[in-house]
């Protein structure tokens, strides 16, 4: 039986709760606990939504809890009571203790969104809606994030603990317990399918966990760099570590994985013996060639690697593409003028990713062929771009007996500073999504057997720094 909790019901617990500290279990009738036990059961249910979750680990008892996170004016009995817990003294290892957050002597400290790399959505904990995963966004415990193809998710712990969820992955959060001013204490990420890669600050307590849940294993972790992906498909875990170490349990069984090695767990089969990961790409003779199209990165062959994962990264750190190869080379659609950095590993016939190698680049403006623009030209009328989920849609009006249009996105308004164009036959563009700074748009209609052209008017659009 659940009941909704009323001022009278809680009243009742803070009663039953003073009366037990003052005296004590061995004082206590069997017919005054079994209604302590009965208060907790009608209140906890519909406050548990706005409680913390806290995880017993050996040696700990609720009145070390107590001492640790309680402010002064709450007691051990008091967060028996609300738990419902008969013996203080017998509490399994593991066991969750619930703890309001108004109990709580520290504030608690939430997991920000660092940046959104193309789509990824959010479903609160509790709620049936998912919305658009937007930057700055502070995740709670039981939220889940959901990332769509070629996205990623960057997230900044209150420790600065980083976490990067891939594309195609699905994250649930079962725990997000950190505190200001004291860390990270109980992080349990549960990854349902697709890939993460972690770099966990060193934990300052002894009690701090942090954890990552797959269908096939569990991996914990004390302060190192690591990623874990989970196959959906083939019910297949990998875990790479590169810096630290962790320990990985399936199927009853715990390997320790170290520093430059990785594993393979299969579900229901303990994990496999670690092996060596792959060394670092050589990057010293990167290729970089660009057109007004496209852009083309090359480098040496990796000995031992079946293919390799990309990531290209702005100046500001934040991801603009990334994605994984079979050849020793990529080809991306073309990025905006600006300085760079790739990273790259090889990855080995089973699936494990190896040690990333980076070189940075620059991409210089590449202008347009000089023509010739008459103004008495009939020049279409540029509309308001418009933001979507995929990017900025540019659309314009049609222009009698032009051949084509060529959009321009430059740094200036008199579309000098060219960062890209694109030709276009109709009357709509759809700009990938673009990092912060602010840009000028403008279209060019283009007439047959002439070089002849006209402009539209121009756009000014601004996208926002991250914080």
């Amino acid at each position: 039986m659940v009941v909704s909790s009323t001022d009278d019901q809680v009243d009742a617990l803070k009663y039953a709760s003073s009366y037990y500290g003052r005296t004590g279990i061995g004082m206590i009738n069997k017919f005054t606990f079994l209604f302590l036990l009965l208060v907790s059961v009608v209140v906890s249910p519909t406050v548990w939504s706005e409680d913390w979750a806290y995880r017993i680990h050996e040696g700990e008892n609720l009145t070390l809890v107590a001492e640790r996170f309680l402010k002064s004016d709450f007691t051990p009995e008091q967060l028996q009571v609300y738990n419902g817990i008969a013996n203080d003294r017998e509490i399994p290892v593991g066991t969750e203790i619930r703890v309001p957050i108004d109990w709580l002597k520290e504030v608690l400290a939430g997991v920000k969104v660092n940046y959104v790399f193309g789509i990824a959505t959010l479903q609160r904990r509790g709620e049936d809606e998912h919305a658009r995963l937007l930057a700055d966004t502070m995740l709670n415990a039981g939220d889940l994030v959901i990332t769509g193809v070629g996205s990623a998710v960057s997230l900044k712990f209150a420790d600065d603990t980083l976490l990067l969820i891939g594309e195609n992955s699905e994250v649930v959060f079962d725990a997000l317990s950190s505190f200001h001013g004291m860390g990270m204490l109980d992080t349990r990420i549960r990854l349902q399918r697709g890939r993460v890669e972690n770099r966990v600050m060193p934990l300052k307590k002894p009690e701090s966990r942090y954890e990552i849940h797959t269908p096939a294993a569990v991996t914990v972790v004390r302060g190192t760099d690591f990623r874990v992906s989970s196959d959906s498909d083939s019910a297949q875990t990998r875990s790479e570590v590169t810096e630290g170490i962790v320990n990985i349990t399936a199927d009853g069984e715990t390997v320790e994985v170290g520093e430059g090695e990785g594993t393979l767990i299969e579900q229901g089969k303990p994990p496999a013996t670690p092996r060596k990961l792959l060394p670092k790409p050589d990057l010293m003779e990167m290729s970089v060639q660009s057109t007004a199209d496209s852009l083309h990165l090359g480098w040496p062959v990796l000995v031992g690697a079946t293919s390799y994962r990309y990531q290209v990264m702005n100046s500001l750190e934040r991801m603009v593409s990334s994605g994984t190869v079979q050849v020793n080379r990529a080809g991306l659609s073309r990025l905006p003028a600006g300085s760079y950095k790739l990273q790259l590993r090889g990855i080995d016939e089973i699936g494990l990713e190896g040690f990333s190698a980076s070189s940075r680049f620059t991409l210089e403006p590449i202008a347009p062929p000089v023509e010739k623009l008459r103004t008495m030209l009939p020049a279409p009328t540029l509309f308001q771009p418009q933001f979507n989920s995929n990017g900025i849609a540019v659309s314009w009006t049609s222009v009698a007996k032009a051949w084509g249009y060529r959009l321009f996105l430059a740094r200036d308004a008199e579309l000098q500073d060219v960062l890209f164009w694109r030709l276009a036959e109709d009357q709509y563009f759809l700009v990938s999504p673009l990092p912060p700074g602010h840009y000028f748009i403008g279209v060019e209609a283009l007439f047959t057997d002439t070089d002849e052209r006209s402009r539209s008017n121009i756009y000014q659009i601004t996208i926002p720094g991250w914080r």
